[in-house]
C-alpha cells in the first residue's frame, strides 16, 4: 500500500488558514477540510509570524519559507532591485548576480560567488516574476491589482474593522510656491535646484471609516528652524534631514512610536503602505500589522492617491493664497518669502483638520477596499466626494475676485505642481550597506534662513482675541466654535494676568509724591 503524499500549502493558503484559526475555527475542522493531520495545522499556526510577514509582503506562491544564508546580501539586493523597479529600469538575472557579488564584497563576505540557482531562490523568496520589473510610474499591472483584491485583501480585512484599517503615504509640498510661479517650475522633481530648500514632505495616514486622522508627520530640512525658537508645542510630529525626504530610519521610528501608543490604548490596527525603498518591513510590532500593496499598483490601490492628498493640497493652497492676498492688501511686498516652515505646518494642519470623514471613506471605496453585498469592490464616481473638499481651486479663486491672483487656467497646474515630487531617497550601494549595518546617522542642515518676525506680546494677543471673539459671535452660528473661542480667550487672559503678576508692582506711595 503506497503512503499518502504529504500536502504542501502555499503561503497564500497558509495565510488563509491562520486567519480562520484566529477567527475561532477549530484545528480539527480545518484538518478534516484540507485532509491533513492536526500537527500540520498546528505547525502552520506555530510559524504564523513568519508566514504573515511573507503574506503581507505579497509573497504568496512559495510552499516553504527558506531564509538566505547570506541574509545581508539578500536584503541589500532586494532594496536595490526595488529602486531599479521604481525607476522603470529592466533588471536581468545576470545583473542581479553581479550586484549580489558587489554587495557581498561590501559586507566583507569573501567565500560568496553568486550563482544562477541562488538568484532563482532569491526570486522565489521575494515573489519576483519575469516581465513585471517596472515601477510605479509605468503602466498599472491590472492582474496584480485584481489578484490582490480577490486573494490577499479579503484575508487581511477579515481580522479588522473599518475603524482599524489605515493607509499611509508621503507627499512632497512646495510650501512657498505661489500660483504666478507655477509655469516656471512645472515638472520640477526637486532632486536639486531652486525649490529644493522650500519643500517639505508630509506623511498622511487615516483609517478606512474616515473617523480617525493620524497626526501629520512633517519632514523638513532644518533640525531647529528659527521660527520654532519660541514655540512650545507643534500640532504635528516633526523630523528633519538634509533633503527633507522620508528615509527608512524615519519610517521605522514613526511606525514604532505609533505602535507604542497603540499598545498603551490596547488597540490593534492594519496599516497598508506602498513598497518604496523608504518603507522597510519593520518586524516585532506589537499592535500594527504592516501590509504592503503590490508593486506598480499604488496609483490605483492606494486610497491616499485617490483624492485625499490632492484635497489636502488644495485646501493648503487656499490657505496660502488667502495669506498672500492679506499680505498684499496690507502692502507687504515679497509675501512669499515670509512664509516659514511654521506657517506651512500650521496651514497644512488646518487643511488636514478640515478634511471630511466622507472624503476619506470614499477614497477607500474608490480604491476598491469597500465591498458590496456580492463581495465585489464598489466603484464610485468623482461626484461622491465631499463637496467642501472637492471645490476646484480655479472656481474657488474666481469667487475671490482679486486682481493679484493668477489666470484661472493656471490653477489646476498650481494644485498638481508637486504631485510627482520625490519623497524618498534612492540610496547608493554604500547607503544600502550602511542602513543594513545600522550605522547611518541622520544629519541636520542648520537653521532655516528666514527672517524671524517678532512674537506678539501678551497685550497684543489679548486685543486680537477680543477682536476675534467679537467677529466669531457676530458672524458665525456654531456653538462648538463659540465655546472654543471662549476657551482661547480665557487662556490668553490668563497669560496676560500671569505676565502682569510677574512685573514689579507699583507701591501706593509712588502716587503720593
Amino acid at each position: 500500500m503506497s503512503s499518502q503524499r504529504r500536502k504542501a500549502f502555499t503561503i497564500e493558503e497558509k495565510g488563509a488558514i491562520i486567519c480562520r484559526l484566529e477567527n475561532g475555527e477549530s484545528n480539527s475542522s480545518l484538518a478534516k477540510e484540507f485532509g491533513v493531520g492536526h500537527s500540520t495545522i498546528s505547525m502552520i499556526f506555530k510559524n504564523k509570524n513568519r508566514i504573515k510577514q511573507s503574506f503581507n509582503s505579497n509573497v504568496l506562491k512559495p510552499k516553504r519559507l527558506r531564509k538566505s544564508r547570506q541574509e545581508n546580501v539578500d536584503q541589500a539586493l532586494i532594496q536595490w532591485f526595488k529602486i531599479m523597479r521604481n525607476k522603470g529600469i529592466p533588471v536581468s538575472g545576470p545583473m542581479l548576480q553581479e550586484k549580489a557579488n558587489v554587495f557581498a564584497a561590501r559586507f566583507d563576505i569573501l567565500d560568496f560567488n553568486c550563482s544562477a540557482s541562488w538568484i532563482s531562490r532569491f526570486k522565489v523568496r521575494h515573489n519576483i516574476v519575469a516581465g513585471k520589473i517596472v515601477g510605479e510610474s509605468s503602466s498599472v499591472d491590472q492582474n496584480s491589482t485584481t489578484n490582490w483584491l480577490t486573494s490577499v485583501w479579503p484575508n487581511l480585512r477579515r481580522q479588522f474593522s473599518d475603524d482599524e484599517i489605515f493607509n499611509a503615504d508621503e507627499t512632497g509640498l512646495f510650501y512657498k510656491l505661489m500660483p504666478d510661479k507655477t509655469l516656471k517650475f512645472k515638472g520640477e522633481n526637486c532632486s536639486g535646484g531652486k525649490l529644493s530648500k522650500d519643500r517639505i514632505t508630509v506623511m498622511v495616514a487615516a483609517n478606512m471609516s474616515g473617523t480617525e486622522k493620524k497626526k501629520l508627520l512633517i519632514i523638513g530640512k532644518s533640525q531647529k528652524p528659527r521660527c520654532f525658537r519660541s514655540v512650545k508645542s507643534l500640532p504635528v510630529d516633526y523630523a528633519n534631514n538634509r533633503r527633507a525626504w522620508m528615509t527608512s530610519e524615519l519610517f521605522e521610528k514613526w511606525l514604532r512610536d505609533w505602535d507604542r501608543d497603540l499598545v498603551k490604548m490596547k488597540k490593534k490596527i492594519l496599516l497598508l503602505v506602498d513598497n518604496c525603498p523608504a518603507h522597510p518591513n519593520v518586524t516585532d510590532l506589537k499592535s500594527i500589522t504592516l501590509a504592503f500593496l503590490p508593486p506598480n499598483t499604488t496609483s490605483v490601490l492606494q486610497p491616499m492617491d485617490q483624492g485625499i492628498i490632492r484635497s489636502l493640497k488644495t485646501n493648503f493652497r487656499k490657505n496660502l493664497v488667502l495669506k498672500m492676498i492679506n499680505c498684499l492688501d496690507a502692502n507687504e511686498h515679497n509675501s512669499s518669502t515670509k512664509i516659514t516652515v511654521l506657517d506651512a505646518i500650521l496651514m497644512v494642519n488646518d487643511a488636514w483638520n478640515k478634511m471630511s470623514q466622507s472624503t476619506i471613506h470614499n477614497c477607500f471605496k474608490h480604491a476598491g477596499f469597500i465591498e458590496n453585498h456580492d463581495g465585489l469592490p464598489i466603484q464610485i464616481s468623482e461626484h461622491e466626494f465631499d463637496e467642501e473638499d472637492d471645490v476646484p481651486l480655479s472656481l474657488w479663486s474666481r469667487n475671490l475676485n482679486s486682481d493679484s491672483l493668477a489666470a484661472p487656467e493656471m490653477w489646476e497646474d498650481y494644485v498638481d505642481i508637486d504631485s510627482a515630487l520625490l519623497t524618498s531617497e534612492e540610496p547608493t550601494d554604500e547607503n544600502i550597506v550602511q542602513n543594513i549595518n545600522a550605522k547611518e546617522q541622520l544629519e541636520s542642515d542648520g537653521e532655516e534662513e528666514v527672517e524671524e518676525e517678532p512674537l506678539p506680546t501678551a497685550e497684543e494677543a489679548l486685543k486680537a482675541a477680543e477682536l476675534l471673539s467679537r467677529f466669531v459671535h457676530s458672524n458665525i452660528e456654531n456653538d462648538n466654535l463659540t465655546i472654543a473661542m471662549s476657551s482661547i480667550h480665557n487662556s490668553i487672559r490668563d497669560c496676560f494676568y500671569n505676565k502682569m503678576k510677574k512685573q514689579k508692582q507699583t507701591k501706593i506711595t509712588d502716587y503720593l509724591h
